[in-house]
């Protein structure tokens, strides 16, 4: 029962796992190439002489239709009605990130370079009726009738590979004020993509309508699906398409304010009293060849033996409906959003950080991914070689939820959930992120301590 769902829950956990994940990590003045991703203006004045990542994963579910108790799902118990939280808006999102060999280093002390390689996937399900995704979970087996007007929905699924280029230069510093920019231009290559639009939508059930237990299934209104033509060969697997390519670009800026009485000098360590970034990242799209969307005209009854003979979606589109378009589509946007970060430096081994990430895509554009809107709050203790974080977050969907982190020299671990996870008995997201890579740091203490 509920399959997908659980599915869902656990595909962070279970596949080899957007900066948007990074929660609490992406604060650290160590974050590294991690950190160029949510801001490429962090890759030039850094505390390292250079680094090479050698692999990162972050994935993370989230939703705002089933939630329960973490451990209840660890131990393998279903999901049942009780978990279930049906609204007139229900949405899911998944999102997998895997930063694979990536290297950045200094050209000078105003000047640093890096590439970056990501392979990503975002999966999302935007304002379904919840009563209809049971009803499709269920494959339409309940014993009870009922009738359910829609309206639209819209889901999405794309997954690419980038490598990037990423320069940052410093632009002015002077005694207390410091800017530094940066920009990274990549390269895209698709991997496979899918979408669904639904519009005037009804469904209508009666469980013994052909039958005392076969029911018929009553549906109005129009379903747009497309999909890459290697998706759909691969019967719904992603495979690298080489003739789908695009080109994208992240750009950012962070200030910081330095004045006189931080006694914080020395460039191994955070010589700032409050440092503010913004940045927009994920702007572009990628052209997908020979992908192709058609239009069905979904008004009929059908009985729910005939329905369930059919393998898939897309089968039971073409063979049970009435296609009334077909057309090529080729261009698939990426989750351009904007991020805003504020850091304050307590004593300089202890910080408050703030952060939103918003998305810049609304989430009912057909067939472009999106991030969910994001507010967190973390304070950490940092230090060269280890720092640990708390990020407290408010996230579209999921609403409240606490996470924890470390760093400890070259590998870092954390979820940006665990603690809901672990004392909730109403999680309704999931996160994990962790990381391998070569720091090499600049000479000199990462903090100081005040004279007595």
């Amino acid at each position: 029962m509920k399959k997908i769902i659980f599915t869902l829950s656990f595909l962070s956990f279970t596949c080899l796992v957007s900066a948007q994940n990074y929660f609490g990590y992406l604060s650290d003045n160590y974050a590294g190439l991690q950190s160029v991703t949510l801001n490429p203006a962090n890759i030039t004045g850094s505390k390292f002489k250079s680094e090479v990542n050698l692999v990162s994963v972050s994935g993370s579910f989230n939703n705002d239709y089933v939630s329960g108790d973490f451990k209840d799902f660890l131990d393998g118990k279903d999901i049942n009605n009780s978990n279930l939280n049906p609204t007139g808006n229900n949405n899911f999102a998944v999102n997998i990130d895997v930063m694979g060999p990536s290297f950045m280093f200094n050209l000078s002390e105003k000047h640093s370079i890096g590439i970056v390689t990501r392979a990503r996937t975002f999966f999302s399900i935007n304002e379904i009726q919840g009563e209809l995704f049971d009803a499709f979970e269920d494959d339409f087996e309940s014993e009870n009738d009922y009738n359910l007007a829609e309206g639209q929905f819209t889901s999405t699924l794309h997954g690419w590979t980038e490598i990037g280029l990423v320069y940052g230069r410093t632009l002015i510093d002077k005694e207390t004020h410091y800017l530094k920019g940066g920009f990274t231009l990549k390269y895209l290559q698709g991997l496979g993509n899918a979408y669904t639009s639904a519009k005037g939508l009804s469904v209508g059930y009666d469980a013994d309508g052909a039958g005392p237990t076969v029911g018929t299934i009553t549906t109005t209104g129009t379903i747009e699906y497309g999909s890459s033509k290697n998706l759909s060969e691969n019967g719904g697997d992603f495979d690298l398409d080489i003739g789908s390519t695009g080109f994208g670009a992240d750009l950012g800026f962070i200030y910081e304010w330095r004045p006189k009485n931080t006694d914080l000098v020395a460039s191994s360590r955070a010589n700032y009293r409050l440092k503010v970034g913004l940045s927009i990242t994920d702007i572009g799209s990628i052209n997908y060849k020979d992908a192709e969307a058609n239009a069905y005209d979904i008004t009929n009854t059908i009985d729910e033996i005939t329905y369930n003979s059919q393998e898939d979606f897309e089968d039971k589109l073409n063979n049970l409906y009435t296609k009334i378009g077909a057309e090529d589509f080729t261009t698939v946007h990426l989750p351009t959003a904007m991020h805003v970060t504020v850091d304050y430096n307590l004593n300089s081994q202890f910080f408050v950080n703030f952060r939103t990430d918003l998305s810049l895509r609304k989430k009912n554009e057909v067939n472009t991914s999106k991030i969910d809107n994001s507010f967190i709050l973390t304070p950490r203790f940092e230090r060269k070689w280890f720092s640990a974080y708390i990020p407290l977050s408010v996230t579209d969907y999921s609403g409240f939820n606490a996470g924890f982190g470390f760093r400890a020299g070259p590998l870092f671990l954390g979820s940006n959930t665990i603690l809901t996870n672990l004392m909730s008995s109403n999680s309704k997201a999931a996160s994990v992120y962790a990381g391998l890579k070569i720091p090499i740091y600049k000479k000199g203490k990462s903090y100081y301590k005040k004279e007595q």
